[in-house]
C-alpha cells in the first residue's frame, strides 16, 4: 500500500501538469494548442528510484546479487526514463515485469503477460526470469573495444576469472580498451546503456603457446555458463558471442581460461526492450479559402505526403470578425483530409487558411 501511495504523490503534479490547457479555446492563429508535456523533476525521480529499491532489493539479494550495485544503476536510468514507463513500472507486481516496463517493454506484449500469469500461477518472482521480447540494436559507432589484455600487458592467468566492465565507465583504458574508432577511448560507454539485457561480443583469443578453453560469461554465475572460445598452442582463435549482461552488478561481464592466453573483447551491440521512438512530423502548406458575408462554413485542408498520417489540422485567420468555431479530421474523405470550421461575421468576404500537420513512425 505505501509503495502505491507514494506513487500517486509523485504522479500527482503531473497531473496538474497534463491538464494545463484544458480549458483553452484558440491560440494565437486559431490553431489549438498542443498539451504541455508531463515532466518529472529530478526530485520526483528521485523518490521513484527509491521507492523501486525498497521494493526489489530483497528479490535481488535473494539472489545473490548485490543491491547497491543495482540501485545505483536503476538510479541512473530512472534518471531520463520516459516518464509513462516509470508510472507503469510503479505498478508491477514482480522484479522481472517492472524492469521490463521501465525500459520499455510494453505491458501488452506476450513476454510480459506471461510473466505476469507466471507469477499468479506460482505466487514467487525469481531474479532473471527470462523476458523475451528484446531488440538488437548496433552501436552507433561501430564496434567498441572494452578489453585487450595485450595493451596493459596483463594475460588471464588459467584457472582465474576476470571480471571486464562494459557500462557506466568513462574509459575502458584500465582494461587496455580503446573505445571506438570513432572517438577512440571509450568514452560515453560506446553508446552502451545502462542496464542492457545482453550484449553482441566479439572475443579474440590470442594463444600464449598453450591450448585450451576461454568462456566469457555473465558475472555473478559459474564460468561454465558461459560461451566457449578453443585455442591450441600455435593458433588463435575467436568468435561473436551473445553474453547476458549482470543488472545487479557494478561490472557486468566475467572471463576465464583453462590456460593463460592474451584476449582481445569488442561489443558490436546490445539487447535491451524495444525503446519508444518519437513520430516524424512535419507540416502541409496553408491554403488559403473564402468564407463568404456572414456564413458558417467548412474547408478540407491541404492532405498529408504520402505515408504520414494526418493527425491535427491548422488553422489560420488574419481578419478580425473571422472564428474557427472546430476542427478535425473528415473521415468522409478518401485521404481522412483535416478541415477547419469557420465563422465569417463581417459583412464582406474574408480570407482564412488551413494546414495539416503530419505525422509518421520513422522507417521505410
Amino acid at each position: 500500500m505505501k509503495r502505491f501511495l507514494m506513487a500517486a504523490a509523485i504522479f500527482a503534479v503531473t497531473t496538474v501538469t497534463g491538464s494545463a490547457f484544458a480549458g483553452a479555446r484558440n491560440a494565437p492563429g486559431g490553431a489549438s494548442p498542443a498539451p504541455a508535456p508531463i515532466q518529472l523533476t529530478a526530485k520526483q525521480r528521485g523518490d521513484i528510484a527509491r521507492t523501486l529499491v525498497a521494493q526489489w532489493a530483497e528479490d535481488v539479494r535473494k539472489q545473490g546479487g548485490d543491491v547497491r550495485q543495482w540501485a545505483t544503476k536503476l538510479g541512473r536510468f530512472v534518471g531520463t526514463a520516459d516518464v509513462a514507463n516509470l508510472r507503469q513500472a510503479l505498478d508491477m507486481p514482480t522484479y522481472t515485469t517492472m524492469m521490463a516496463v521501465l525500459q520499455g517493454q510494453p505491458v501488452a506484449s506476450k513476454s510480459v503477460q506471461k510473466a505476469l500469469a507466471q507469477a499468479a500461477d506460482v505466487g514467487i518472482e525469481s531474479l532473471g526470469s527470462a523476458i523475451a521480447d528484446t531488440t538488437y540494436t548496433p552501436l552507433p559507432n561501430g564496434r567498441c573495444r572494452v578489453a585487450d589484455s595485450r595493451v596493459i600487458a596483463s594475460p588471464l592467468t588459467g584457472g582465474v576469472a576476470r571480471n571486464i566492465d562494459t557500462e557506466d565507465i568513462s574509459s575502458y583504458a584500465a582494461q587496455g580498451g580503446n573505445g571506438t574508432f570513432a572517438n577512440g577511448d571509450g568514452s560515453a560507454n560506446c553508446g552502451i546503456p545502462s542496464l542492457a539485457t545482453a550484449l553482441a561480443v566479439s572475443v579474440t583469443v590470442l594463444s600464449t603457446g598453450n591450448e585450451g578453453f576461454f568462456k566469457i560469461y555473465e558475472n555473478g554465475k559459474p564460468f561454465q555458463t558461459g560461451s566457449t572460445v578453443y585455442y591450441t598452442g600455435a593458433v588463435s582463435a575467436s568468435n561473436d558471442v551473445i553474453v547476458t549482461s549482470c543488472q545487479s552488478c557494478a561490472v557486468e561481464l566475467a572471463i576465464y581460461a583453462s590456460s593463460g592466453v592474451n584476449y582481445v573483447i569488442d561489443v558490436v551491440g546490445y539487447f535491451m526492450p524495444p525503446q519508444a521512438t518519437n513520430l516524424q512530423c512535419t507540416q502541409t502548406a496553408l491554403q488559403s479559402f473564402t468564407v463568404a458575408a456572414g456564413d458558417f462554413t467548412f474547408f478540407n485542408n491541404p492532405l498529408c505526403p504520402t505515408g504520414y498520417h494526418e493527425v491535427m489540422p491548422y488553422c489560420y485567420s488574419g481578419s478580425a470578425g473571422v472564428y474557427s468555431q472546430g476542427s478535425g479530421v473528415n473521415s468522409n474523405t478518401a485521404g481522412l483530409a483535416t478541415f477547419c470550421a469557420w465563422q465569417n461575421t463581417n459583412s464582406t468576404s474574408r480570407t482564412v487558411y488551413g494546414g495539416s500537420i503530419c505525422c509518421r513512425v520513422p522507417g521505410r
